[in-house]
């Protein structure tokens, strides 16, 4: 089962990610301690439980309000329109939320409706989907290709360490194909000057 410890340490590496997130979303990007990771981080651990039960859909429906909601910044609405963002568990509290998490996702892995084990290489093809569905939810509210996926390895790399596991490192994601180049009108054909008149090449009489 994760330690406390295990949990802090996930929580914080999480904490460290959220700044440059934050300024993608336009918000400030100060370093928000590990009560603002661990809401990251419960919010990805819930995608991976989702995925056990077999609702990882009903999940990446929710998923763009609830990353901004550990963010701490409001729903999207109407200029001065939005409500606050909700209040959040801090200190240890968050972390206990994300160790009981935890360990309902260990209890569903190891005892499955089949009955089958489960092993390490299970879970990791499970957080690999919901690595994608996560940078799915941030390419939705805005966050460029290259850094959603980016921010999604991050989260997915601590989701792991709390089971002893690590995500197999990918690819980075190509940079989106550039905009095509505006057709050039064509241009005028040249046009001949007129021939000149007797007057001007003789000169007035």
């Amino acid at each position: 089962m994760p330690t406390d410890h295990a949990c802090q340490a996930a929580a914080d590496l999480v904490a460290h990610s959220l700044p440059p997130l934050r300024e993608h979303l336009g918000a400030a990007g100060g370093h928000g301690g590990p009560a603002d990771g661990a809401a990251g981080l419960l919010t990805f651990l819930d995608g991976l439980y989702a995925e056990l039960r077999g609702t990882l859909t009903g999940w990446h429906s929710t998923a763009g309000d609830r990353i901004r909601d550990a963010l701490g910044l409001p729903p999207p609405g109407p200029e001065g329109t939005a409500p606050p963002a909700r209040p959040r568990p801090s200190g240890w509290e968050a972390l206990g939320l994300v160790r009981h998490r935890a360990e309902e996702i260990l209890t569903a892995l190891s005892v499955r409706s089949r009955g089958e084990a489960v092993g390490a290489e299970d879970l990791l093809r499970r957080l690999e989907l919901v690595e994608d569905a996560f940078a799915g939810a941030l390419r939705r509210l805005g966050v460029p290709v290259r850094e959603s996926v980016h921010h999604a390895a991050e989260l997915a790399a601590a989701t792991g360490s709390l089971f002893g596991v690590r995500p197999t490192a990918r690819p980075p994601a190509p940079d989106p194909p550039p905009a095509p180049a505006r057709p050039q009108p064509p241009a005028a054909p040249f046009a001949s000057l007129p021939q000149m008149s007797r007057w001007s090449q003789d000169g007035m009489p």
